[in-house]
């Protein structure tokens, strides 16, 4: 971003100071007489004028614009030129990534019937022969079928009380969690391949229709894990280990039932019931197994982020970063095209709120990403290309996408930090579904409002990568209906999302927009940030109480549950202790404000853990990560050591422990100021 020129240090004449004193005069009348509801109001009245529709049809009906292809680049030259429009020049940028993606190969993916009187060729519809798993193993496969329900590890735990999966071919079905997920679970219980299909049960599709789902276990780049995919970098030769090792494919609910209705053995349980009604292994002629075969090609494609940014007037270096994914399998209406028109319709809004007096503290920074698809791409290299720095600057990120599945319930994922921001902010919206606000129509469903509208935070999403990558106060929020919505089949259309939200797009479009630009100019307009950090002190409690079960274990291996108490008592204090502070100072003595700022907003950095790699372990957040140095990961090896000791190495649980001992401890020195104020003493 371009700085403005400064003044030349040179004497000004009465006339000058006079008009100087003027211009700062009416700056000041500005930001005193803009209250929050005068910011509120000029934020509604912009809303009013909103066509999201029109937005989204531009962007989705496009033609193909998968990562890299023409029609994201075109997309993306379409943004730049709003952005210029409304952000100006100097105010807009793009960032160019060079990464290594999967496609189709001019060899078709395959399946067979093998083993039986005759070998036979399962048909796959031709409109499905662009249709694949991206970052699967390639090679051939063949085993007996087995059916798995939704491959969840629940799942597997409880198909192994029936078989052994080693050596099979698993059929899911989708849905609970994402495609990689169903892969990694199964390649934990040694199958060879997996297949997964739309089951009627759970989505309104047609029957030939086949869902698009990369398979790697991570974010970003898999050839460049833990550093960005810049063009001049010097890439070593290594890959990411969420890669997977098993081949897996898409299949139509018609492949599927053809595949499961031969299937054998023993009876599937009745929750687990959809097309077919057994297990397996294998079908009932004893000797007819699947072959897979998957002839995916790796390739190398230029992407694009866009980026557009309203500087702020005192705290430039400090921002609110709004996010949406722009490109999709099949036209993604509701995947990247609500995101993306949300997005231009937020920097419009904000873009004529300056020009009617608002004066933002901090600044915000719109930010269009590609590679969404193959596991939020854009978003993950833009924060390991400047992974030494965006925890300094970013107090909050914002994810636009999917935000419109539906128009009755409102839903959230994301950092604890920002649960009352948001909570806050739902108080001051209309529902689109009924005349009272989301906030009151979500406690009248539980007087709890966070048990109604919190969600696990799906994992190949960008709110996680900002968040248990990047250290970053992250929100994702969306309005849903009770239907699975088809996210990447080519029915993700227009038309679909309006019949999900009742032909009530534009008014939910506008709920969403209200309650994210709230947030925002509440980020933005004080000189204190509105973050949460008490939370985790509650969210540490949780955990605490869940690790006593397991305090005899320890105590009879020679280790204490004694110094991670003391270390969450240290974070409890100290949060407190800030708490007090912020409530006894001056907020508007901005230095003031900024010292207790920095504190707040490293918050989330320092539960990283600092004793995981950070290419093997990308995910380091204490409480949101995945890996066995979480505490959720420490839990899971403890149960696992009460039952079969054997199993368990403990030296690693022991330093896993110590490691996260020393996170939370650290995380609650850090909170608590300078170096003096800690006390380690005995």
């Amino acid at each position: 971003v371009t700085e403005p020129s400064p003044r030349p240090n040179v004497p000004m004449n009465k006339q000058e100071q006079e008009q100087e004193e003027e211009e700062q005069q009416e700056e000041d009348d500005d930001n005193t007489y803009l209250h929050f509801s005068d910011l509120h109001k000029m934020l509604q009245e912009s809303l009013a004028g909103t066509e999201l529709e029109t937005k989204i049809r531009k962007v989705s009906e496009i033609g193909d614009h998968q990562t890299g292809s023409e029609g994201d680049l075109t997309n993306a030259a379409y943004i730049k030129e709003e952005f210029t429009k409304m952000l100006q020049q100097q105010n807009v940028w793009i960032d160019t990534h060079y990464v290594t993606l999967q496609v189709n190969s001019k060899s078709p993916n395959r399946i067979w019937i093998v083993g039986s009187a005759k070998n036979e060729e399962v048909e796959l519809e031709v409109k499905n022969s662009n249709v694949y798993c991206p970052y699967s193993a390639n090679g051939t496969f063949t085993g007996k079928l087995v059916y798995a329900n939704y491959g969840t590890e629940d799942d597997f735990k409880e198909l192994q009380k029936q078989m052994d999966v080693n050596g099979t071919v698993v059929i899911v079905r989708a849905g609970e969690i994402n495609f990689a997920e169903k892969v990694f679970n199964a390649e934990k219980m040694k199958a060879g391949g997996v297949l997964i299909y739309p089951d009627p049960k759970d989505y309104q599709l047609s029957g030939d229709v086949a869902m698009f789902g990369h398979v790697h276990m991570g974010l970003g780049d898999p050839r460049t894990p833990g550093f960005p995919s810049f063009n001049h970098t010097q890439f070593p030769p290594t890959k990411s280990s969420g890669l997977p090792g098993i081949l897996a494919h898409t299949i139509s609910a018609n492949v599927a039932s053809r595949l499961l209705h031969l299937l054998g053995g023993v009876d599937a349980q009745k929750s687990w019931q959809g097309i077919g009604t057994k297990l397996g292994p294998g079908f009932a002629d004893v000797n007819g197994q699947v072959k897979l075969e998957v002839n995916n090609v790796e390739e190398i494609r230029k992407m694009q982020n866009v980026f557009g940014v309203i500087q702020g007037n005192e705290e430039k270096d400090h921002y609110v970063v709004i996010g949406a994914q722009r490109d999709s399998f099949g036209p993604g209406a509701a995947e990247s095209g609500v995101g993306t028109a949300l997005l231009l319709e937020l920097a419009r809004i904000f873009s004529k709120m300056v020009e009617g007096g608002f004066r933002p503290r901090r600044s915000i920074v719109f930010a269009s990403w590609s590679g969404g698809d193959f596991g939020a791409i854009g978003a993950t290299e833009w924060l390991e290309g400047y992974m030494s720095v965006l925890h300094l600057k970013i107090s909050m990120y914002i994810s636009l996408d999917k935000t419109i599945q539906g128009a009755n319930d409102f839903k959230m994922y994301g950092s604890s930090m920002l649960h009352s921001l948001i909570r806050d902010s739902i108080k001051e919206v209309k529902s689109p579904s009924s005349s009272e606000t989301i906030f009151k129509k979500a406690q009248a469903v539980n007087s709890n409002w966070e048990e109604t509208v919190l969600v696990p935070i799906p994992v190949d999403t960008s709110v996680y990568a900002f968040l248990a990558i990047g250290g970053i106060p992250t929100v994702g929020l969306c309005f849903v209906k009770n239907d699975n919505y088809p996210f990447h089949t080519e029915m993700d259309t227009v038309d679909t999302l309006l019949q999900f939200t009742g032909d009530n797009l534009e008014a939910v479009g506008r709920a969403v927009a209200e309650v994210i630009g709230i947030s925002v100019i509440k980020l933005t307009m004080h000189h204190s940030l509105p973050l949460d950090y008490q939370k985790y002190s509650h969210e540490l409690g949780n955990h605490i109480v869940k690790f006593q079960k397991y305090a005899p274990l320890l105590e009879e291996r020679g280790l204490t549950m004694q110094w991670l108490y003391s270390a969450r008592g240290a974070y409890y204090r100290a949060a407190h202790d800030l708490s007090i502070k912020i409530e006894g100072s001056d907020l508007n003595d901005a230095l003031l404000c900024r010292t207790y700022n920095n504190r707040m907003m490293r918050v989330e950095y320092n539960f990283l853990s600092p004793y995981v790699s950070v290419t093997s372990c990308p995910y380091r957040h204490l409480l949101y990560g995945r890996g066995h140095h979480t505490l959720n990961g420490i839990l899971e090896q403890l149960a696992l050591l009460e039952k079969t000791p054997d199993l368990v190495d403990f030296n690693v649980i022991r330093n896993d422990l110590a490691y996260a001992t020393l996170t939370v401890q650290g995380a609650a020195e850090a909170l608590a100021g300078e170096v003096w104020t800690s006390n380690n003493g005995n």
